[in-house]
């Protein structure tokens, strides 16, 4: 059985590893946005939202955080798709996480978990910073 809070604690704290270039209002502001479409529109419009940032500010958040988003899958034994191919990895949502409603709420439940963890990390790096 594996700990699934620990899992999303590690991922929050991996996504601000990797995003620790960037400004962190900024890691909080899109984190934000994402949990929000995360919350409202479910896991396909959540990494179809993180695919879609594309400007300067938010393309280095949106990256890390969703290449984790899907390891986190691979931790818990699905066969989620490596790399920045978004018709890949939106077509294995819709195919193996869409399509299973157990498998659907427990992702959405880990992932919300994880951005909650990512947002409280971002406020606590700015925190620091300022």
């Amino acid at each position: 059985m594996k700990d699934l809070d620990l899992l999303a604690a590690q991922t929050g704290q991996e996504i601000i590893a990797q995003t620790e270039s960037r400004s962190a209002n900024d890691v909080e502001n899109l984190i934000t946005k994402s949990l929000g479409v995360l919350q409202e529109n479910g896991v396909y419009a959540a990494l179809l939202y993180l695919y879609s940032r594309s400007n300067t500010t938010e393309k280095p958040i949106a990256v890390p955080t969703r290449k984790n988003l899907l390891a986190l899958l691979r931790k818990l034994d699905l066969s989620a798709p490596e790399g920045n191919d978004a018709t890949v990895a939106l077509k294995f949502l819709t195919d193996d996480i869409c399509s299973n409603l157990d498998r659907l709420l427990l992702v959405k439940q880990l992932w919300e978990q994880t951005l909650i963890y990512t947002r409280y990390g971002a406020k606590a790096r700015s925190a620091a910073e300022g």
